[in-house]
């Protein structure tokens, strides 16, 4: 059998964008998981009986977050590789399917996008157009390396993937992102108090200036209700001084 080189996962990369293509109540995103991993059927599998099985095995239901589905594409690759049975595979992505999707949830629609969310509002406010892009480029960003780093994390370490999604580095994101999230809301209530507060170019100064305060006091691990009160009063004494020049 003929191994999977890195212009073949680039292949799977490429086609996971499209993993909710063929969405359905009965089977979820297990149609469009199957089309990923079709250039992989035809790499590994030569006869009409192989790949037939290997449809088989592939179109039971299946869910994840489409963003972390990857992760079950590189590992299923490392198995199909390796000439795992289809029991072993159906009992591997079902047991992938509950933390991919609750990880993904967590992450991506609890925090991720409300978090740019509020930040491109603040933007789009402030440059229009520009900010929008802004949001937008943010948020295309972060899914295409956590769709990257799924797949390679995944058939790098195949059945032991969990390893990666029990790592620190999911926790510590959403951490940063719910305490972000706190730090944008406070500066939108405080700029939606004056429309034009960014028309000048000092108030842009200190409001970056509140940004980098919020990410210090993160770093130092202090408590965000602080930070945003700091970040405020701060905020409120420099409008002050300037007005008084």
């Amino acid at each position: 059998m003929e191994k999977i080189s890195k212009p073949d996962l680039f292949k799977l990369y490429l086609r996971s964008f499209f993993v909710q293509t063929g969405w359905n109540y009965e089977r979820m995103i297990a149609l469009g998981f199957t089309w990923i991993l079709l250039p992989l059927m035809e790499k590994l599998y030569t006869t009409k009986e192989e790949k037939e099985r290997f449809l088989e095995r592939h179109l039971s239901t299946f869910n994840a977050n489409p963003y972390l589905a990857t992760y079950a594409v590189g590992a299923v690759a490392k198995l199909e590789e390796a000439g795992a049975s289809a029991e072993e595979l159906g009992k591997f992505k079902n047991s992938l399917s509950g933390p991919l999707g609750a990880l993904g949830d967590n992450l991506i629609w609890m925090n991720l996008r409300p978090v740019l969310l509020i930040l491109g509002i603040i933007l789009a406010s402030t440059f229009g157009a520009l900010g929008a892009l802004i949001f937008w480029l943010l948020y295309n960003i972060h899914q295409v390396y956590l769709r990257a780093r799924g797949l390679f994390k995944g058939y790098g370490l195949g059945l032991g993937v969990a390893s990666d999604l029990r790592s620190a580095f999911y926790p510590r994101m959403i951490k940063w992102l719910s305490r972000m999230g706190a730090v944008f809301l406070g500066i939108f209530f405080v700029l939606k108090s004056n429309e034009r507060i960014l028309e000048r170019v000092e108030n842009l100064i200190i409001f970056i200036l509140m940004v980098f305060l919020s990410i210090f006091g993160f770093r130092k691990n202090v408590n965000p209700n602080y930070i945003l009160l700091a970040g405020v009063l701060s905020f409120l004494l420099a409008k002050w001084v300037i007005l008084l020049t």
